[in-house]
């Protein structure tokens, strides 16, 4: 049975799955929204992300016991930044890394230009591994291979105090990997409402579905994250979500939490 850990963390969160675009901005939690950086400008956000794990989903997608005593816990914690800059109106880059720079994942989007409540875009990425790893050179089959992704996004304003923002996309690794991953779906979808003044209330289902050559151990997930966002600063949001794994097959169950600080830079 092939089980592996969804690390979940604002923003693009994110976390973040090896497969999923980095370095795009998001106004909510777990779902990349429509809306770019600014032209010429640059968000700038640290993130930290806690996870831990007792049971996980079988073949069957039973849940199961990780240990054979309740006296242990699996546990996971990851920190990092991203980078997005506005290149042009409507479009932005951006890459988002960890501390120990292991991974970069590079990621572009573009709002498509239609006025209205519903609006969309596209986004693209590539996901490729750094260092901190022994690389058999001539074998290119390893735990994590180099990926590309690309997806859709769409955003709906409800109102002036509720927004829907829903994204799919899929990934390609460019070989497969050691446990036979090939390729994977993700579907994200987050609401934010804002029972306060400046402080948005989030909410996010998050969905992902990971392809083997070996059918039998194709895994997927869904997740809860909830959290909330502060905006009563300027150029300051302050993010703050914990994630639910709910159902899933071949994966990890866990619960978590994280941080992130967006900070806009003129």
């Amino acid at each position: 049975m092939k089980k592996q850990l969804l690390l979940l963390f604002i923003g693009v969160i994110s976390i973040p799955v090896f497969g999923q675009i980095g370095g795009l901005s998001a106004s909510k939690i777990g779902a990349v929204c429509t809306t770019p950086v600014a032209e010429n400008k640059i968000e700038f956000e640290p993130f930290f992300a806690y996870a831990l794990s007792n049971h996980y989903f079988d073949s069957n997608s039973n849940r199961q016991d990780l240990f054979s005593t309740a006296d242990s816990t699996l546990k996971f914690s990851t920190s990092g930044f991203r980078f997005t800059y506005g290149l042009f109106k409507n479009f932005e880059i951006g890459v988002t890394l960890p501390v120990d720079v292991s991974e970069v994942r590079f990621g572009a989007k573009y709002k498509l230009p239609f006025e209205g409540s519903l609006s969309m875009g596209i986004l693209g990425g590539y996901n490729t591994l750094v260092g901190n790893q022994v690389y058999a050179r001539r074998n290119s089959a390893h735990e994590m291979t180099p990926s590309f992704v690309g997806g859709l996004i769409f955003t709906y304003k409800i109102n002036e105090k509720m927004c829907f923002d829903f994204d799919a996309q899929f990934q390609k690794h460019t070989e497969e990997t050691i446990a036979g991953h090939t390729h994977g779906v993700f579907l994200d979808s987050a609401i934010g409402y804002y029972i306060l003044e400046n402080v948005n209330f989030l909410a996010a289902l998050s969905y992902n579905y990971k392809f083997y050559s070996n059918p039998t151990d194709d895994s997927y997930l869904l997740t809860l994250n909830t959290g909330i966002a502060i905006e009563k600063a300027e150029h300051f949001i302050l993010v703050i979500n914990a994630p639910f794994d709910l159902l899933g097959k071949n994966e990890y169950q866990t619960k978590g939490f994280g941080l992130a600080l967006t900070i806009l830079l003129d």
